[in-house]
């Protein structure tokens, strides 16, 4: 089942915090620990100095040793034993019962050794085990002290540690939870925001209450999100419509004169005109259609690119010699500036239809004694090609729109010639589906540029006519 952000954030929080909790409640247990042994410890060891520092045990060694060990018994509710080399007992602490001595320790080593011994009728005893020398007789002495004191603090300190562990754990939980809740309440109000936001309510935006933290740097986020939304539904609606229009115009042509050929008796030459005039709505129904499926794959990335090497040179001057006699025909000089060659890496077919549909546009908005000039070249690593006719321009306000859909800058004139306002914008989509860029600047009454830039291939080796 998954959690909610809230559960989970309470969930995590209080994790950590039991980690914290138990690593503290661990290191104050060693800690004390550590402490009260250290004490014993000294305490034993202090006992232990007190008989080795003693002048007298020198002279005086076995009723030396008997003063310590009262000493210890009556001062520092300490017990001990003091054996020979050969184990025999030698004096002890006069309390201790018979079941209470410990072993002998082996003899040997210079070392103290201090250990945890469980004693009979003692109990857990700490133990220091230590080799001495009184007067002219070796000895190991054997110093114990009651465990009962260190292990009912330790036991007082587990209690209220496995107490309290539980109990802040359960408050932060809860005050976690709360704080979870009041941190996520604005997501909350987000939330109903957005749903009330639909496609007829794009115009709607989300509130934004502090543009510092996360919260309203994410509501902004949201906000331009829903505004590239708007846009795109406005431009889906615009291109919706448009394309209907354009639909509708053949369409309704072609209803309106089959109504004609059938309202009334015609000669075979009537006939004939409608039909011809039926066919070229229908070519031009079919030209409108074959765009808009280019656009349809182009906006979805369905259309297979090719990618490799092209001459752009030699696949420009091939599209400029194909437009010639369209050029030719309205009285225009057509010219390709001495080429170089370039190499882009891209699809040859689409790159030409980029340039059919530039040359085009270019040759039928310049009036007759025009020129249409094209150049080729480099500008460090990108391929420029570049469009420049002496036609009658476009006004400045319509620059920023000539590469949208169904725009046209003289709608009447671009109807009456059967133009849709889709070939710029099939040629920028192509173009910046290669990695580049079109860019069109226009003077009224002088003329338009229009300016192709692709990124440019590295020089490709030719080697009797097979690219390398």
């Amino acid at each position: 089942m998954s959690l909610s952000i809230r559960w989970r954030l309470t969930l995590w929080n209080t994790l950590g915090l039991t980690v914290m909790l138990l690593a503290f409640a661990a290191l104050v247990y060693a800690m004390l620990g550590h402490a009260l042994y250290e004490q014993i410890d000294r305490k034993l060891t202090g006992a232990l100095g007190q008989l080795e520092h003693d002048a007298r045990a020198v002279t005086e060694p076995d009723q030396r040793l008997r003063y310590w060990i009262d000493e210890w018994r009556e001062h520092e509710n300490l017990s001990a034993v003091a054996y020979d080399p050969d184990g025999n007992i030698r004096e002890r602490t006069e309390e201790l019962a018979a079941d209470s001595i410990p072993r002998a320790p082996a003899v040997g080593g210079s070392e103290r050794r201090l250990q945890d011994r469980i004693i009979p009728i003692l109990g857990r005893q700490r133990v220091l085990e230590a080799d001495l020398r009184l007067g002219d007789r070796p000895s190991t002495i054997v110093v114990m002290a009651p465990l009962e004191e260190v292990d009912h603090e330790l036991r007082e300190l587990r209690t209220v540690l496995l107490t309290a562990v539980p109990v802040v754990l359960l408050l932060s939980g809860g005050l976690g939870y709360v704080l979870a809740r009041q941190a996520l309440a604005p997501m909350e109000r987000l939330r109903r925001s957005i749903e009330e936001i639909s496609a007829d309510r794009l115009d709607q935006r989300l509130p934004v209450t502090n543009t510092e933290d996360e919260l309203g740097r994410l509501t902004q986020t949201s906000n331009a999100m829903i505004a590239r939304l708007e846009r795109s539904f406005a431009e889906i609606r615009r291109f919706t419509a448009d394309a209907s229009h354009e639909l509708r115009t053949p369409l309704t042509a072609i209803r309106t004169e089959a109504e004609v050929a059938l309202a009334k008796p015609m000669g075979l030459t009537e006939h004939q005109q409608l039909l011809g005039s039926i066919l070229e709505e229908c070519d031009r129904l079919t030209r409108l259609t074959d765009q808009l499926l280019a656009l349809a794959r182009e906006d979805a990335g369905a259309g297979r690119q090719a990618q490799e090497p092209v001459d752009l040179a030699a696949l420009v001057g091939d599209v400029a010699e194909t437009m010639r006699p369209l050029s030719e025909v309205k009285g225009l000089s057509l010219r390709v500036e001495p080429r170089e060659t370039v190499w882009v890496r891209g699809d040859a077919a689409r790159l030409r239809e980029v340039f059919f549909n530039i040359l085009d546009n270019g040759i039928k908005y310049t009036p007759e004694g025009g020129t249409v000039e094209v150049l080729i070249g480099c500008t460090g690593p990108e391929a420029v090609v570049t469009v420049r006719d002496t036609g009658v321009g476009i006004p400045a306000e319509h620059l920023p729109r000539v590469f949208d859909r169904f725009y046209r800058v003289d709608k009447a004139r671009s109807r009456a010639e059967g133009r849709t306002g889709i070939r710029l914008s099939i040629a920028k989509t192509l173009v910046v589906a290669h990695g580049g860029r079109i860019e069109v600047t226009s003077t009224p009454g002088q003329g338009t540029i229009c300016t192709v830039t692709l990124p440019n291939e590295p020089k490709v080796v030719v080697n009797s006519g097979v690219q390398l």
